[in-house]
């Protein structure tokens, strides 16, 4: 796999290369670590001196050399964090500067690569106008064609990961990528699946508690079965996995889970929303990674 690390001279920067090694670090191929240089014009000019024109470096010029210094530190950094399992890292690294709007650039260098995940520091919502405003890793979130990892504080082996599943493509397809991309000596997982506890106020009125009850049965029946054949899946590739059913609204009852498991990163598949569907339905994956206490794996 190909991971875009997205990284400044923030402690963010540094949770960030930390947990992206502890995460990934038997399973990843590639890592390119970018840093970002603010928009405009930056033009070299001339200075004189004992009567003779002298070239004075450019703001550009400097800006990118301390942009590579940061990169240099960075990825010496993560040598560390991907050999920390005691063998020399598999993973090529490479570093890139782009000019622009943080996000869009993050965005497109993702694009640029084809990157398979964006690794994201993030602030959490301490701030009013930061939640507000909305932070770099919330947008990357939204609107990432890829997935997305988003550090919220120091990972550490081995990594108990809380995986959120309901049965959907999405779902599936995350189960997939957790095995192709996270080794089983390294994780612990626990498996959960929320079911509804009633369909909308709606359908209540139209079907009658009585039938809106016996139509969430088989709902039930589904999503424990479901439960039951992937933590067989994940047995047979040597995990070590528990399961647990819930019952509630999914995004608030996966937060919850992760308070009480204390759980270091939760694992949610995103249908990929859109435009007017996101708007009006919102998304699970958008929901936990804004609110979860951890880190958060978005799998697209």
């Amino acid at each position: 796999m190909k991971i875009l690390c997205p990284v400044d001279e923030s402690d963010f920067s540094s949770l960030l290369v930390q947990g992206v090694g502890t995460v990934f670090r038997s399973r990843v191929k590639e890592i390119v670590l970018l840093h970002v240089l603010p928009p405009g014009p930056y033009g070299s000019r001339q200075a004189r001196k004992n009567g003779k024109s002298v070239f004075s470096p450019s703001l550009s010029k400097k800006m990118n050399q301390a942009g590579n210094t940061l990169l240099h530190g960075h990825a010496e950094r993560l040598k560390v964090a991907l050999s920390q399992a005691g063998t020399s890292p598999l993973a090529s690294l490479k570093t890139m500067v782009m000019k622009g709007h943080v996000s869009q650039a993050i965005l497109q260098a993702s694009e640029n690569i084809q990157a398979d995940c964006i690794a994201v520091g993030s602030r959490g919502m301490s701030d009013v106008p930061g939640y507000l405003l909305g932070s770099v890793s919330r947008k990357i979130v939204t609107h990432a064609s890829c997935s997305v990892l988003m550090v919220k504080g120091a990972l550490a082996d081995p990594l108990s990961v809380l995986l959120a599943l309901d049965g959907s493509k999405a779902s599936k397809r995350a189960i997939r990528k957790i095995m192709a991309w996270l080794h089983p000596d390294e994780v612990v997982l626990h498996a959960v699946s929320v079911v509804p506890e009633k369909l909308t106020d709606v359908a209540l009125e139209v079907l009658g508690k009585r039938k809106a009850k016996a139509l969430m049965a088989p709902v039930r029946k589904h999503t424990q079965a479901l439960l039951v054949e992937c933590r067989g899946k994940f047995l047979k590739a040597g995990f070590q996995v528990d399961t647990e059913f819930l019952e509630g609204n999914p995004p608030t009852q996966i937060v919850e889970a992760a308070h009480r498991i204390k759980t270091q990163l939760v694992c949610v598949g995103s249908k990929g929303l859109s435009g007017i569907e996101r708007f009006t339905l919102g998304s699970v994956s958008e929901s936990v990674s804004t609110y979860s206490p951890v880190s958060v794996l978005v799998i697209r």
